[in-house]
């Protein structure tokens, strides 16, 4: 059975494991996201020009492919009218 992790792009670390499926690994990006911006504001770190691009990937067997790319937008919050977010 396929599991998912999410690696960073130019940095190739392995960031987190064993996800069971593509909607968990977007909810470790969205808690990564926020990890990040608690870590820069606790540091009294900006974000103005971070952005961490981080790829999901399937692995099957023990190998792994990429599929999907995210951007991070550090400093964005999300839209709450669900009409902006479409």
């Amino acid at each position: 059975m396929p599991s998912y992790q999410l690696r960073g792009t130019a940095t190739r670390q392995l960031l987190a494991r064993g996800l069971a499926d593509y909607a968990a690994a977007e909810a470790a990006l969205n808690r990564l996201d926020d990890e990040l911006e608690h870590d820069l504001t606790a540091n009294g770190e900006g974000s103005g020009r971070i952005r961490p691009r981080l790829d999901i990937e399937k692995v099957t067997d023990g190998t792994a492919e990429a599929v999907g790319h995210h951007v991070l937008l550090l400093g964005v919050e999300d839209p709450t009218d669900p009409l902006l977010a479409l």
